[in-house]
């Protein structure tokens, strides 16, 4: 799939005609190569979708919070949302904050995270990612290109039904998560 392509689909469910090249010289192409970015980033923070998922170790700035932590992290270019801090010190409560480009927190030198990326080569979307994101760019085509609030209602409906659908689809990749001890399944289990 190329960008194109998705943008394509999103036309189609609106009934428009489809363009060559997101860089055309007409209305379409420049209202998708203006949003395409921003809205496909929105549809990957929206859950962990494992194709965008990454995992890197980070040293510590050189400069430290000038109060409240010990250290400070720099958040990769690429970097959308923190999943997990992975350090064998990180509690289940994660004490951290995340400000102006950096994590703030206490954990030792490398900061080992999972997070979500900007991916920006479609072609390694899966098929459920591009029908989700073709349904959320049909709907804020709408708006621009149709005027037709009955027919955005059902483009977000749309949406939801296929992000529902991707999200199962994307289950399937991932591991389960154990529950940490202390939680509710250790109190069914009678620990």
């Amino acid at each position: 799939m190329t960008k194109e392509d998705i943008v394509n689909k999103a036309l189609l469910k609106l009934g428009q005609e489809t363009i060559t090249n997101i860089t055309d010289d007409n209305e379409r192409a420049k209202i998708a190569n203006k949003i395409f970015d921003s809205v496909k980033d929105s549809v990957i923070c929206s859950h962990r979708w494992a194709f965008a998922v990454k995992r890197v170790s980070i040293s510590a700035d050189e400069t430290a919070p000038a109060f409240g932590w010990s250290a400070r992290y720099a958040l990769p270019q690429d970097f959308l949302r923190l999943n997990e801090i992975c350090n064998a010190d990180a509690r289940e409560t994660d004490n951290y904050e995340i400000e102006g480009g950096f994590i703030l927190c206490d954990y030792a030198t490398p900061l080992k995270i999972k997070y979500l990326a900007s991916i920006d080569t479609p072609a390694t979307f899966p098929p459920y990612f591009c029908e989700a994101l073709a349904c959320k760019l049909a709907f804020e085509f709408c708006e621009r290109l149709k005027q037709d609030q009955s027919r955005k209602q059902m483009l977000m409906q749309e949406y939801g039904l296929a992000i529902s659908e991707a999200k199962k689809c994307n289950a399937i990749q991932q591991a389960t998560i154990k529950m940490p001890r202390g939680s509710l399944n250790d109190v069914r289990a009678g620990y």
